[in-house]
């Protein structure tokens, strides 16, 4: 039976329940889908010390601390990274643990179990938070013992698009990206070709970010191609350049904010083009936005109600708008 996941979205609030219950927890996901950056973020919003261990690169003594002698006695030193300031409030992220070998896992354990490891404990105001991926994902993954699997909570997440776009968009990603996984959201995340020793790149929303750099670093395109194609992979890759070349047909975007409106084609890939790129070009003036909601009428409506919901994301403001109490009277059943 398949394990049901969850959005990252949802990972955010459970993640804030098991921290106020101090229940730990086993993050399940495939390469790339956020799950360092959401415990991050996680923390920094809760005003949390964070600490990131990844225990992939670890050897149980780097864990358990090297042994000195007290007072006649063997004593082990633990690590630097440990919190050890009793009043200290923090995450404790255990990265990869699943990665990592058994010696590694059993060194773990007691820390998990009793949040203490040799004469180191874990503060009291610490969480532990464990991750790593999927055996699915073909990595190399060690399963965990069972008396350390049966004491945390495990959730499987599942990079969907929706979560991605509302990252993107307050992060500002290139509206090319944006664009594209709107029309092809089926390639947010695509599955590593084994068999392809030459180019072992993959699309995930990792590789989407780091490609949204790129873009933002280049005016040409055509220069870049073998880049696109060694970050999100072969097959997505030829999909996004064969997809931007669409917007060398959009009609004058700073036109449409000064309200000269063009005549809307009616195809998919366009006007999700045409969208991302009102919402990149938008710059929330009294002028830009009485001309969004004026356009975002002539669009279908399922591309007028994505333009206006994508410009709130960037500039709350747009709520406050005198239209925009119109605009939600004829159109709140298609907000989901």
């Amino acid at each position: 039976m398949t394990t049901p996941s969850i959005s990252t979205t949802e990972l955010y609030t459970h993640i804030n329940t098991l921290i106020q219950t101090d229940t730990p927890l086993f993050i399940h996901g495939s390469p790339g889908i956020g799950k360092s950056y959401i415990v991050s973020d996680i923390a920094q919003k809760n005003k949390l010390e964070l600490v990131d261990v990844r225990l992939s690169q670890m050897d149980p003594v780097d864990l358990r601390g090297v042994p000195s002698i007290k007072d006649d006695q063997t004593v082990w030193m633990p690590p630097v990274f440990f919190p050890k300031d009793p009043d200290s409030e923090g995450i404790l992220f255990l990265d990869e643990l699943n990665a990592a070998p058994p010696s590694v896992q059993a060194a773990i354990y007691q820390l998990v179990l009793n949040r203490q490891m040799g004469e180191y404990i874990l503060p009291k105001g610490w969480r532990i938070i464990c991750a790593g991926n999927r055996i699915s994902d073909r990595g190399v993954v060690f399963r965990l013992p069972t008396p350390l699997a049966n004491r945390m909570v495990h959730l499987h997440v599942q990079a969907r698009f929706d979560d991605f776009k509302l990252f993107a968009l307050k992060a500002n990603l290139h509206h090319f990206v944006i664009g594209f996984l709107s029309f092809r959201p089926d390639l947010l995340s695509t599955e590593p070709v084994v068999e392809d020793d030459a180019n072992p790149a993959f699309a995930t929303p990792r590789s989407y970010h780091m490609l949204s750099n790129i873009l933002k670093a280049t005016q040409n395109l055509n220069s870049i191609t073998s880049i696109i194609y060694g970050t999100i992979g072969y097959s997505a890759g030829i999909e996004f350049v064969s997809y931007v070349k669409i917007y060398e047909e959009l009609p004058d975007i700073a036109a449409i904010y000064e309200g000269h409106y063009p005549e809307i084609i009616n195809q998919p890939a366009m006007l999700y083009a045409m969208v991302s790129a009102l919402v990149e070009y938008y710059q929330g003036t009294e002028v830009h936005k009485d001309h969004l909601f004026a356009f975002s009428e002539l669009l279908p409506t399922e591309f007028g109600v994505m333009l206006i919901k994508d410009v709130i994301v960037k500039d709350e403001s747009l709520a406050t708008h005198s239209l925009f109490n119109k605009w939600l009277e004829k159109y709140g059943d298609f907000i989901i």
